[in-house]
């Protein structure tokens, strides 16, 4: 949607390298300061706590990846830099002590909403110099949005390993249960981010398509909420990835 891929090799190239970078910098500092939870977690493997790598090692590796990733995106101009410096920022204050915003809800989920879905999105539009509109802004609302859901989700499924671990989240805060019933309420709102997107498209063939998928995913839902694709909220992960592809359609 930025048209990115009309740039020169060299500009397409480095705007990966980027993002590869600063990626890699988000998940890599994440796992440095969440020992204590990965600890009680079976399923995740933090390379700290298997002893594959030390923690000092680990924190210099996540610091040189946001070096190097702030490095390049300053021979983009002022404006990435200033961006990807924020993001860096954002995310380091997200997962480190003594600020670890995600242990300060609802902060927790207000920064997800920006570095794990606002500024991804817009970070390629800058980059690429997009003359922003309102239908880039509804869709950067939509992703902060869903991004906020994701970050309550991953609190709701963690809910026992972070209380073993003492991290304090949202889901703490409202406890297990209403969390659950939460999360199904910001489902369902969910279109009602993404409905002014379609509407704003003036493509009245991919509005249909969208309310009829909307009209689906409500039925499976509300209807079927035992079944585990409902419950683990797979359903709702299809239902993101097609409605953001019918918009990715009909920008082609």
């Amino acid at each position: 949607m930025a048209k990115g891929f009309l740039f020169p090799l060299k500009d397409i190239l480095l705007f990966w390298l980027i993002v590869f970078l600063l990626s890699g910098f988000s998940f890599s500092i994440n796992d440095c300061f969440d020992q204590r939870e990965d600890r009680f977690d079976k399923k995740k493997k933090n390379p700290i706590v298997s002893k594959e790598i030390s923690f000092k090692k680990a924190l210099i590796f996540s610091l040189l990846l946001a070096v190097f990733g702030l490095i390049f995106a300053s021979f983009s101009g002022k404006e990435v830099f200033l961006l990807c410096l924020a993001g860096v920022i954002l995310i380091f204050l997200y997962s480190s002590p003594p600020f670890r915003l995600k242990g300060k809800p609802p902060l927790d989920l207000i920064t997800h909403g920006f570095f794990g879905g606002l500024l991804i999105l817009f970070f390629p539009f800058l980059f690429f110099k997009t003359q922003l509109n309102s239908f880039h802004y509804l869709l950067f609302l939509s992703l902060f949005y869903f991004s906020a859901i994701l970050e309550l989700r991953n609190e709701y499924e963690d809910y026992e390993v972070d209380k073993r671990g003492g991290l304090k989240t949202t889901a703490h805060i409202l406890d297990y249960k209403k969390t659950e019933r939460i999360l199904r309420y910001l489902a369902i709102f969910y279109s009602l981010f993404l409905l002014p997107i379609f509407y704003s498209l003036s493509q009245i063939n991919f509005l249909f398509l969208f309310l009829i998928l909307t009209i689906l995913f409500f039925t499976l839902f509300l209807f079927f909420e035992n079944h585990k694709l409902v419950k683990n909220y797979k359903l709702f992960d299809c239902y993101n990835f097609l409605a953001y592809s019918l918009i990715l359609l009909a920008n082609l």
